[in-house]
C-alpha cells in the first residue's frame, strides 16, 4: 500500500509538471513485473474482487476533492446528474473546490467529463481513452489495497450459466466484505430482468445483444456501410451492456455509469476484446492525429501524466495481459476499398419521434439515378449484383434523457404482428446510451460519423422468396420495456443502401 499521505499527494501535484507518459512509464512502471487481469468468476478473479471491494470502500470514504477518491474517478468519466438539468462542469467543480484555484481543482478541470466519444468527439478515441482510464484507475486501487491487485473482467458473453449474469460479489448488499460493490439502482422488474437477483441481463431479448460479433470486423474505423471494430463494439456490445445493466441513474446513462463498481469490470472486458482483436493481427489507425492525441490523468502518487494514444495501443508494452483472449474470425487477405453506396430508400421528412409503443416508418425511394432504376425493394433484391450487400443504416439519434431500454428494429413487420413475435423480421438493436444532451464543453471532433449498420441481405432475400416485400420498405422500431417518460428519443435518419 502506498505510504503517500494526502498532504504529500497534494504537495506533489502542486510541484510536479505534466509528465509525458513515456517518461513517466520509464521512471515509475517499466520495471514492474507483468500483471495478469483475470475473469471475475475464476479463482484468481474472485480473490481480486475481494481486494477490489476493499479498494472501493477506501475510495468511497475519501473526500471527493482527492484524485484518489471514488467521486473524482467517477467524474473523470462524466459528472453525475440528470442530463437536462445537470450544472455545467465549472459549476460542479466550484461547488466542490470553491472559487479559489488549487492543484486538485486544476486537475479536475483537465480530467472531468472527458469520456470519449460520447459527445461528438472522434469515435476512434473510444477504445484508447477507456484503456487509459482503466489503467490509471487500476493503479489507484492497487495503491490502497496491495501491489498484486489487478482488475478482473466481467465476461457477460460467455456461454452457460454465467452468461449475462453479474458476478455474485456485486449482488451482496449487506455483506461485510463485498457490500461496497452493491448498487440498488441496477435494472429490476417490471420491464427488465432482476440484475441483482442474478438473472441474465439479456433475458427475454431477441437475438444476442451480448454477442462478440464486433470481433469479425476487419478494420478499426468504418469502411462504407460497415462500422468497423471500434464503433461496432462501442455502439453494439458496449452500449447494450450499459443499458441492460441500467437504469437511467446508473449504468444505463453516461453521467451515472462510472458510479457503479461493475463499470470497471465491464470496461476491463471491452479492453480485453480490443486486445483479442489486435492479437489476431488486426491493425489500429496509424495516422498522426490519432497517434498523437493526448489526455491528462493522475497516477496514484500525484504525478500529472500526459497520456498519448500511441503509447496505449499494445498491452504488452504496458506490462499487463489477460488470462484468456477471445477467438477472432479470419478476414480476407486483402481488405477491399469502401464500396460505392447507393441510397435506394430513405426516411422522408422530419426525424422519427419514438413512443412507448412500436413506431412504423415507410421509406421513400432515393433520389439518385441508380436508385430510380429500381422502383421497388423487391426489384432491387432481385437485381442485386454478386458481391454487393444491402444494409439498413440508422443514425442521428438524440434524446433528452436516456430512455433506459433497448429498441429493436424490424423490416416489413406486418402491422398485425406484435414485435415480440416478429423474429422472422428482426434486423437488430439500437440504443440511446450516448445520444443524450450531456452538459459538456468539449468541441466535437472530426472522426468517423457514428451510425448503426445492419446487413439485411439474407433477410431481404428470404422475405422476397415469401412474397413479403412491399413496394417501399417499412421499418418498425419498438422498445423493450417501458422507456423513461421524459426521454423523448428521436431517430434522425434511416436509409436502405447497397454497398
Amino acid at each position: 500500500m502506498s505510504n503517500f499521505s494526502r498532504r504529500s499527494f497534494l504537495a506533489s501535484m502542486a510541484a510536479a509538471p505534466l509528465i509525458p507518459f513515456s517518461e513517466w512509464f520509464e521512471k515509475y512502471a517499466q520495471a514492474a513485473p507483468p500483471m495478469v487481469r483475470y475473469n471475475a468468476t475464476s479463482i484468481n478473479g474472485q480473490a481480486m474482487l475481494k481486494k477490489y471491494a476493499k479498494g472501493v470502500k477506501t475510495m468511497m470514504a475519501t473526500p471527493s476533492k482527492d484524485p484518489k477518491s471514488w467521486v473524482f474517478q467517477w467524474y473523470s468519466h462524466w459528472i453525475q446528474g440528470p442530463q437536462v438539468v445537470q450544472p455545467t462542469k465549472n459549476n460542479t467543480i466550484n461547488s466542490i473546490y470553491g472559487a479559489a484555484a488549487s492543484p486538485w481543482k486544476t486537475l479536475a478541470q483537465a480530467m472531468w467529463d472527458e469520456c470519449q466519444a460520447h459527445n461528438g468527439q472522434n469515435e476512434n478515441y473510444f477504445l484508447p481513452w477507456h484503456r487509459m482510464y482503466v489503467y490509471f484507475f487500476e493503479r489507484i486501487v492497487r495503491s490502497v489495497t496491495d501491489a498484486t491487485f489487478t482488475l478482473p473482467y466481467w465476461n457477460y458473453s460467455v456461454a452457460g450459466s454465467a452468461h449475462g449474469v453479474i458476478p455474485k460479489q456485486f449482488r451482496l448488499q449487506n455483506d461485510p466484505v463485498f457490500g461496497p460493490l452493491f448498487v440498488a439502482k441496477r435494472n429490476k422488474p417490471p420491464g427488465h430482468p432482476d440484475v441483482n437477483a442474478g438473472q441474465p441481463i439479456d433475458q427475454g431479448q431477441p437475438d444476442s445483444p451480448l454477442s462478440t460479433i464486433a470481433l469479425s470486423e476487419c478494420t478499426y474505423s468504418p469502411v462504407g456501410p460497415k462500422q468497423g471494430f471500434c464503433q461496432r463494439l462501442d455502439s453494439g456490445l458496449h452500449g447494450q451492456v450499459h443499458v441492460l445493466t441500467g437504469g437511467t441513474q446508473n449504468m444505463g446513462a453516461v453521467p451515472w455509469a462510472a458510479g457503479d463498481p461493475i463499470f470497471w469490470m465491464h470496461h476491463c472486458n471491452i479492453d480485453r476484446l480490443w486486445a483479442s482483436w489486435n492479437k489476431a493481427g488486426r491493425q489500429n489507425p496509424s495516422d498522426l492525429p490519432f497517434l498523437s492525441k493526448q489526455f491528462t490523468f493522475a497516477d496514484e502518487n500525484g504525478n500529472k501524466v500526459m497520456a498519448t494514444i500511441k503509447d496505449f495501443l499494445k498491452i504488452a508494452s504496458l506490462n499487463y495481459t489477460y488470462d484468456a483472449f477471445e477467438p477472432v474470425p479470419a478476414c480476407p487477405a486483402v481488405i477491399q476499398r469502401a464500396p460505392d453506396l447507393v441510397n435506394h430508400f430513405v426516411k422522408p421528412g422530419d426525424p422519427v419521434q419514438l413512443t412507448p409503443g412500436a413506431v412504423r416508418v415507410t421509406l421513400e425511394r432515393g433520389d439518385s439515378a441508380q436508385a430510380a432504376s429500381s422502383t421497388t425493394l423487391a426489384d432491387k433484391v432481385r437485381r442485386l449484383r454478386a458481391g454487393r450487400r444491402l444494409y439498413v443504416i440508422v443514425k442521428n439519434l438524440r434524446a433528452d434523457l436516456d430512455p433506459g431500454v433497448l429498441y429493436h428494429v424490424y423490416l416489413e413487420l406486418p402491422s398485425a404482428t406484435s414485435p415480440a413475435k416478429g423474429s422472422a423480421n428482426y434486423i437488430g438493436t439500437i440504443h440511446f446510451f450516448d445520444a443524450t444532451g450531456h452538459d459538456h464543453d468539449a468541441t466535437p471532433g472530426d472522426g468517423p460519423e457514428k451510425f448503426f449498420s445492419f446487413d439485411v441481405t439474407a433477410l431481404a432475400k428470404r422475405l422476397l422468396a415469401a412474397r413479403k416485400l412491399g413496394e417501399k420498405p417499412t421499418i418498425t422500431i419498438a422498445p423493450t420495456g417501458k422507456p423513461a417518460s421524459d426521454a423523448k428519443p428521436v431517430v434522425g435518419d434511416i436509409s436502405f443502401v447497397e454497398g
